[in-house]
């Protein structure tokens, strides 16, 4: 009973303070101000991150990357205005996120249209088998033509840039993907 009575004044104490003094405490690595600062700001930047992403679960890792920033950055930190640090780390974060997901998603699209499916395939899956099935098609595939194609097709690395990253010619990595994308549409094809 006492730890809790203890605990209460404590929270009450916390709720009192400046978010300049809370900042002095999280640098100190007090955990309480640390979750004091979060229940602060919460509600406020999930909405603010919903309204650019339009995505619960992606709004809510963004302010997990966010605040886990904040805690794992505490003795370095130098923030005087907290509330428009984390607005503005939370819409640089929602941004990116944003980006990577149209990224993904025409590059999902890319690669659906590289593998040249036949209609009858392609409207029997769905959308979402059909990545899953990609995906699983890849894993049979020997790692380094299973790493060039992901580099290409999912991040969006250029041939060129790929064949330096693994000191190997352009024609090598195009014969990779060649295979990858063969492997690929002869698994789809089962």
């Amino acid at each position: 009973m006492y730890f809790w009575a203890k605990y209460s004044l404590m929270q009450e104490h916390l709720n009192t303070l400046s978010d300049g003094q809370l900042i002095s405490l999280i640098r100190k690595g007090n955990q309480l101000a640390f979750s004091q600062l979060y229940e602060r700001y919460w509600k406020k930047l999930y909405i603010y991150a919903y309204n650019i992403l339009n995505n619960k679960e992606l709004s809510e890792d963004v302010l997990h990357e966010v605040f886990t920033n904040v805690w794992l950055n505490k003795k370095t930190l130098e923030i005087f205005n907290i509330q428009g640090y984390l607005l503005i780390s939370v819409r640089n974060r929602a941004i990116s996120t944003l980006n990577k997901v149209r990224t993904f998603t025409e590059l999902d699209k890319k690669i659906v249209a590289s593998l040249k499916i036949p209609p009858e395939v392609d409207s029997r899956l769905n959308y979402q088998d059909l990545k899953e099935s990609i995906y699983q098609a890849t894993q049979d595939l020997q790692d380094r033509c299973r790493e060039i194609f992901f580099m290409s097709r999912y991040e969006g690395y250029s041939n060129k840039e790929i064949a330096h990253h693994f000191k190997i010619s352009q024609r090598t990595v195009e014969n990779q993907l060649s295979i990858a994308l063969k492997h690929i549409r002869s698994y789809l094809d089962k």
